[in-house]
């Protein structure tokens, strides 16, 4: 990680300044689209405890698997793309204190993406071994696990967005006033 995220001396991206306006657009965007996702998740999971029937809920637990298991597919090409591609472009714009306290920062927002990967696995293995008939603790304990993974993930990009989002906005601002100067 701390590999990845070390500060850059190749200043070819300041080369077009509307490229880095481009990556923190697609950032906003997809966090915007995974907590959409993450939010219908938890409401699904919730609506597990009033069900009166326990076959429709692992129906539900398997419906619910496919789309964590979706989500956590999409999370982990966006957290590649933020790694290869964002931050390391972020840290060219950033001084060295700055850039150093970000990179742990950054660290550390991992260790809630890896918690967050072992509660949806723990959930995964539940449905995965889920015998039938399945009982009401059995239904509710699953969905508990599915909302804690879905909360720790809401809570991960809120996170990242306290962090990220005051550093990206001046540097946007800064750069789209550079794009609409006129050339003399």
């Amino acid at each position: 990680m701390i590999d990845r995220l070390s500060i850059r001396t190749n200043r070819e991206y300041i080369v077009d300044p509307s490229y880095f306006p481009m990556l923190v657009e697609r950032l906003k965007e997809e966090h915007l689209q995974m907590r959409e996702q993450l939010s219908k998740i938890r409401t699904m999971a919730a609506s597990l405890y009033s069900l009166g029937d326990c076959s429709i809920g692992m129906c539900k637990l398997i419906e619910l698997q496919d789309r964590i298991l979706f989500l956590v597919e999409e999370l982990e090409q966006h957290s590649e793309w933020e790694e290869q591609e964002l931050f390391p472009h972020l840290l060219t714009y950033l001084n060295g204190a700055i850039a150093l306290s970000f990179s742990r920062s950054i660290t550390v927002l991992e260790q809630d993406h890896d918690l967050a990967k072992r509660v949806v696995q723990a959930y995964v293995d539940g449905v995965n071994a889920m015998k039938v008939p399945i009982d009401m603790e059995f239904l509710h304990l699953m969905a508990s696990e599915l909302m804690t993974a879905c909360l720790i993930l809401l809570k991960h990009f809120t996170l990242e967005e306290e962090l990220v989002y005051p550093l990206i906005d001046p540097i946007v601002e800064q750069l789209s006033s550079y794009i609409q100067k006129p050339s003399i």
